[in-house]
């Protein structure tokens, strides 16, 4: 484990339901998780790099964690496959730890 990803699991310890954090120092301000975003909830802010203003919002499909170049994004984990149909059957169900992906985690998308 990085001291980066340390420095994220201390921060994300003290922070009760943080779903998504973008670390800023990383970050290089190319607007690709904005864009990935289905939702549009990575926005640039006045330093020229993104953050996330609304995490509660986030469905954690993890579209722009996965496709940042340069891994500046971190999210809880989360079980399942991470396609945005299991993301919203979670959040529709939270009962349901398993809601694309039967229970040996295998995806169902892949």
């Amino acid at each position: 484990m990085t001291e980066i990803e340390l420095d994220f699991r201390k921060i994300m310890d003290s922070i009760e339901n943080v779903r998504i954090y973008v670390n800023t120092t990383m970050c290089n301000g190319c607007g690709l998780c904005g864009e990935i975003c289905p939702f549009g909830l990575p926005q640039l802010n006045n330093s020229g790099k993104f953050e996330i203003k609304k995490p509660e919002l986030c469905t954690e499909c993890s579209a722009c964690q996965r496709n940042c170049p340069n891994n500046a994004i971190f999210m809880q984990e989360q079980k399942g496959c991470g396609c945005l149909w299991d993301a919203r059957q979670r959040k529709k169900n939270a009962k349901n730890n398993n809601a694309c992906c039967p229970p040996d985690n295998n995806s169902c998308c892949s």
